[in-house]
């Protein structure tokens, strides 16, 4: 079973790597700067999110939902059985089903993909280009395809769908090199004046009985 943290590393993943200027195209690149500029504007945001895990081979397809939490660099993520906090000092990653917690250290790097970096970090290691316009749930949305220069990456395109108006992203989809699809659909988008800095830190006295795996050095 494909762990949460994987599958959102491939979400974050669509905005990473150094972009070849010969192939990206400057209407892709004002609609993203657009995209970040927007995202950037809110002090915290809550996103719920449809994943559908499609394998054709075996004509299957997986669906879960899920919330995404982001102020600045803290973030918090629930989906399925697994719930990550990230305070920006250390980052907890709660399995439901067997009742624990393990806790990391966490890494402040430019490199690193995260839920804070995500709107941005697209203009440093991708390569993009239009690629359309298509309707996604009664909104007009770009079509932007992006492609990541370095070729050990597992996807090899990630297609998102960008609302005309609200430069919000409405849909994304990650083609994997082993055939599955990734699809993720934003099909609630708030914005919060104010989160609790303690809402992206796992408590353990609400979760009677957890055992925890402190894995900080």
């Amino acid at each position: 079973m494909i762990q949460l943290f994987s599958i959102f590393n491939l979400l974050l993943s669509l905005f990473s790597y150094q972009a070849d200027k010969q192939l990206n195209d400057p209407k892709a690149k004002t609609l993203l700067d657009a995209v970040s500029k927007t995202y950037k504007g809110f002090s915290s945001i809550q996103a719920d999110i449809t994943l559908n895990i499609i394998n054709p081979s075996q004509n299957k397809t997986t669906t879960q939902t899920g919330n995404v939490f982001i102020k600045g660099e803290k973030y918090k993520i629930v989906m399925g059985k697994q719930e990550i906090f990230c305070d920006k000092q250390s980052v907890w990653t709660y399995l439901k089903d067997i009742n624990e917690v393990q806790i990391n250290d966490y890494e402040a790097n430019k490199d690193e993909i995260t839920p804070s970096n995500i709107f941005t970090i697209y203009q440093n290691d991708f390569n993009y280009v239009m690629s359309g316009e298509e309707m996604v749930e009664k909104t007009n949305c770009y079509m932007v395809d992006l492609m990541p220069k370095d070729k050990g990456k597992p996807f090899f395109k990630v297609r998102i769908w960008i609302d005309k108006n609200a430069k919000y992203i409405k849909r994304m989809k990650v083609f994997d090199k082993n055939g599955n699809l990734y699809v993720y659909n934003v099909t609630s988008f708030k914005t919060k004046a104010n989160l609790d800095d303690n809402f992206f830190k796992f408590d353990a006295a609400s979760h009677p009985g957890v055992h925890v795996e402190d894995l900080r050095m």
